[in-house]
């Protein structure tokens, strides 16, 4: 477990379980009294309580939805995130035909999307094109990548440095806190995407 502030939502699913069964149960049993006590299987009063019961269950279940499953975190309070960056240079493989930084598998199917494969401080590393982005020319910087929010006197620095063959990694981590631990993401990352920078095209071997 990433942070002790999980165990809030841990619990909160566990009361919201507990509700559903004692819900259930209550329903069932008021319905037998009914029967029991006036031959009739349905009154409008009893359905009422039932409806209202029903409701809360909904409520908090898409509340913890919401908390757990379903927020963006692009808008979420820089409170609740912290963003931290790193700056490598790529490692070239030498090859005979012709040497790289990069590799690109390119993906199939109706919604295709590339993998790319690099090499920092002698590890591997594969990202795919929904995490990241990969910048030749002139820029260091594309459409995608500027989404995020990049130091660009730092990035020119790195061009100088590292003759324009580096990733920069910027990683977005919920902070550790009770709000976050509600939706069970406390210490937990809630995004990462690498910027890869290579000098020209042909540096980037496509298969």
């Amino acid at each position: 477990m990433k942070s002790a502030w999980n165990l809030i939502g841990m619990a909160f699913w566990l009361i919201l379980l507990v509700y559903l069964v004692w819900m259930i149960h209550d329903m069932r049993a008021r319905r037998l009294k009914l029967i029991v006590t006036t031959k009739k299987s349905f009154t409008w009063p009893n359905f009422g309580v039932s409806c209202a019961e029903l409701v809360v269950f909904l409520l908090a279940l898409w509340g913890m939805s919401y908390a757990t499953f379903f927020q963006d975190v692009a808008k979420m309070d820089k409170n609740r995130i912290t963003t931290s960056y790193s700056y490598k240079p790529l490692i070239i493989r030498y090859k005979n035909d012709r040497s790289d930084y990069v590799e690109v598998q390119n993906g199939s199917g109706r919604n295709p999307i590339q993998n790319y494969t690099y090499y920092v401080e002698g590890r591997k590393y594969q990202v795919d094109s929904l995490n990241a982005t990969v910048v030749y020319g002139k820029s260091n910087l594309n459409l995608q990548a500027e989404t995020y929010k990049w130091n660009k006197e730092w990035l020119d620095h790195l061009d100088s440095r590292y003759q324009h063959a580096w990733v920069a990694t910027v990683t977005a981590t919920y902070k550790k806190n009770w709000f976050n631990g509600i939706g069970l993401h406390a210490g937990r990352q809630a995004n990462r995407f690498s910027l890869i920078r290579i000098p020209d095209r042909s540096f980037m071997k496509v298969k």
